[in-house]
């Protein structure tokens, strides 16, 4: 996987004069040189890196501010799963770099692969779950720590304008969202079993009882 703040930010906030907008970006790994974006995208491009993330672990500035004196005293983590998905359609839908079909795959399919809950998630068709988030392709929105949904207070994204923007997201086939107005209920959630093992296991151990015989009778 790789996350989507590290395809759009780069070391240079580490400069920062202001400690607090500094420490704020302090996360695990970190944010690198601006010519390591191009080879991630590239990666997504080429099928080498599968998922998008954002290892969303927010802290407040007072939290940060543990390390004012020692570095390494400052908590490791950022926001941004809320703005995970309109961040990497702006930065790869809109520029080329990814086809929505592209996107899709690495922001919800190749997820429930890897998790072997496919395709009862990441797939619309019969038998599938009804979860579903409708995307406005020209919807336009600026990221800010004053209008996000989130309760930490920064944004890493924070002054970014991007266009495409989902509008709607429905969850076991009841709109959870809308416009704008969040209409989650607490405690509506469902564990989901999954297998220990997906397909490709399954494939893999079929050839290998394969040519087992054939081993044993070349021993």
């Amino acid at each position: 996987e790789v996350l989507a703040g590290h395809l759009l930010v780069d070391e240079s906030v580490y400069r920062d004069p202001d400690f607090a907008k500094a420490a704020a970006y302090v996360m695990s790994p970190p944010f690198r040189p601006k010519v390591h974006q191009e080879a991630l995208w590239r990666g997504l491009q080429s099928g080498q890196l599968h998922t998008t993330a954002t290892d969303h672990c927010t802290f407040c500035a007072a939290q940060k501010a543990m390390g004012q004196e020692n570095f390494a005293k400052i908590p490791n983590g950022t926001g941004g799963v809320e703005e995970r998905m309109a961040a990497i359609w702006d930065g790869g839908v809109n520029t080329g770099r990814l086809t929505p079909s592209e996107f899709v795959a690495i922001t919800s399919a190749n997820a429930a692969k890897l998790f072997n809950i496919y395709p009862r998630k990441g797939f619309i068709g019969e038998g599938a779950d009804a979860d579903l988030v409708l995307w406005d392709p020209e919807g336009t929105k600026t990221f800010s720590a004053k209008t996000q949904f989130s309760k930490g207070d920064f944004n890493i994204f924070e002054g970014r304008t991007v266009r495409g923007i989902p509008t709607h997201t429905v969850s076991q086939g009841r709109v959870v969202f809308a416009n704008g107005d969040l209409r989650a209920e607490s405690g509506t959630g469902r564990y989901i079993k999954r297998p220990a093992f997906g397909p490709n296991f399954h494939a893999v151990q079929k050839r290998a009882q394969e040519l087992a015989p054939t081993a044993v009778a070349r021993g």
